[in-house]
């Protein structure tokens, strides 16, 4: 039997146990569900609801609730399990300390994929608010350089930047067949190498996977939040400005390069410009700024 059958028993007696525990106190429970990496069962009271997951993996098991964090049957689920990690939470405090992780380039036909870990401390939160820092998508282009630029000077060695430009974009898609993977990847490598300096308890990172998908990328003492919008938070706001700053200035390097504006987006605009590209400069130019998987790409000979 592997390791990972092993937690999966464990898991199925957790659940099991859970619900037979929850029972008794009088909560109205479903039957037990197997997923691929987890058991889950749903818990009534009255018309509310939660969700109790308990994961399996190769380094052991992880009960987690998911559900409204300010609902009744919520807190009570979080007392009688006492110390889990939730999904899903409305208002969560940011943390005094911690890496904020955020990527720019994944919709872009052209251009490299870049991902952004940024350690986040609390004194800096007077510094942030001067220098605008907010969810990139929400300031200007020229404005997110500038911001950039200042991050860059005051706080270098506070993020760390995994560029993933278009020949090596390639061939890692070419071999792992998943957008997501290559993300996981890549937040995963800018995360840890930036925890070698800054030993923080606390990851948040905007939520394009479930946590599951991060099993054994980041080290297991580490609290890891994902969250939809994590832009709100400032760690990941100052990732967001730093990834998208290193796309537009790889726009503008290779724009000048070939002399011919490269468009961000993936619209039919964009591929009139890799046709244009593709006739006046060949194909290995070409495949040397776009991601071949793309629609467009099929689109240009047509």
């Amino acid at each position: 039997m592997t390791v990972q059958n092993i937690f999966q028993q464990k898991a199925k007696i957790t659940a099991e146990n859970l619900r037979e525990n929850l029972k008794k106190l009088n909560y109205s429970v479903s039957d037990i569900n197997l997923k691929k990496y987890n058991f889950e069962f749903d818990v009534f009271q009255q018309k509310s609801k939660a969700k109790i997951l308990v994961y399996f993996g190769n380094k052991g098991i992880k009960t987690l609730i998911q559900g409204n964090r300010k609902s009744r049957i919520y807190n009570q689920i979080e007392s009688i399990l006492n110390g889990t990690f939730y999904f899903e939470e409305e208002d969560i405090i940011e943390p005094y300390e911690y890496i904020g992780s955020d990527e720019s380039g994944k919709g872009d036909f052209f251009g490299p994929l870049v991902v952004c870990a940024f350690a986040f401390s609390d004194f800096m939160k007077e510094d942030f608010i001067k220098l605008n820092i907010k969810d990139s998508k929400e300031i200007n282009d020229e404005e997110i350089l500038k911001i950039y630029d200042k991050l860059k000077n005051n706080y270098t060695d506070r993020f760390e930047v995994i560029e993933i430009h278009p020949s090596k974009y390639n061939q890692l898609y070419d071999k792992i067949q998943n957008l997501n993977d290559i993300l996981i990847w890549a937040h995963s490598k800018a995360i840890n190498n930036l925890l070698k300096r800054f030993d923080f308890g606390n990851v948040i990172i905007d939520k394009f996977v479930s946590e599951i998908s991060f099993e054994d990328k980041i080290p297991t003492n580490k609290k890891i939040l994902f969250e939809e919008k994590a832009e709100r938070f400032n760690g990941v706001a100052a990732a967001s400005i730093i990834a998208r700053a290193r796309l537009l200035k790889w726009f503008d390097k290779k724009s000048k390069e070939i002399g011919l504006k490269i468009p961000l987006g993936a619209s039919n605009s964009v591929t009139k410009c890799a046709q244009e590209i593709q006739t006046k400069k060949g194909n290995k130019l070409l495949s040397e700024l776009i991601k071949l998987h793309f629609k467009n790409f099929k689109e240009i000979n047509n």
